[in-house]
């Protein structure tokens, strides 16, 4: 009778965890593609790697290095949210690598850091007449190494020329190398340019 009751006893078990193990596999969900197993395992990025992601490199000279942020190039909208593809915004960080330019800036706002606070960058909210090669910075922001903003200044001196030879003109080639290559791809989605209707949902290169 022992006999039988352990018998019994081990069955029920195997039984049981054969039960369980079907259910846990169940319950996992299985990746529509083969693919997402693989980016599940990598480290997320951290929040720096996100920070850093956002910037694409304009240039770099003797005063620092001049970056964009991507997701701030689009066309110009007014308040109604009518969009002037002739007039471009974009965000620019510069980053101040320059020893002399540091010093002096450091002198310029030194009541407004905080203990070993350093001044680090700038940032300018920046637009472009494209057909004039004109632009403007409507505000400037400048920040510390803790990226605390320590001055905020908007400029109403309106548009000026591009110079030529700086990060101003770098950055203009973008927007203008940028809109002729999102006109193109809406031709070609559209068949205007000759060719048959692209029927593909195109994601814009500048956001509108």
């Amino acid at each position: 009778m022992k006999k039988f009751f352990l018998v019994g006893l081990v069955v029920f078990v195997c039984v049981f965890a054969v039960s369980f193990a079907d259910a846990a596999k169940k319950a996992e969900p299985v990746p529509e593609n083969p693919y997402d197993w693989e980016i599940s395992m990598q480290p997320k990025p951290t929040a720096e790697e996100q920070e850093a992601a956002r910037w694409s490199l304009i240039l770099e000279n003797d005063l620092g290095i001049y970056a964009y942020d991507m997701s701030t190039l689009k066309y110009f909208a007014d308040k109604k949210g009518q969009v002037d593809e002739n007039r471009i915004d974009v965000t620019v960080k510069t980053l101040f690598q320059n020893k002399e330019l540091l010093k002096n800036l450091q002198r310029k706002y030194m009541e407004q850091l905080k203990g070993k606070e350093k001044v680090q960058y700038c940032l300018l909210d920046m637009e472009y007449n494209m057909a004039e090669k004109t632009y403007t910075v409507k505000e400037m922001r400048v920040f510390t190494d803790k990226n605390r903003i320590i001055e905020k200044k908007a400029n109403k001196t309106g548009f000026v020329p591009v110079p030529e030879k700086t990060f101003a003109e770098a950055m203009y080639e973008i927007c203008l190398q940028q809109s002729e290559q999102q006109k193109a791809n809406e031709a070609t989605a559209n068949g205007t340019d000759g060719t048959k209707p692209d029927t593909k949902e195109q994601k814009p290169i500048l956001s509108k």
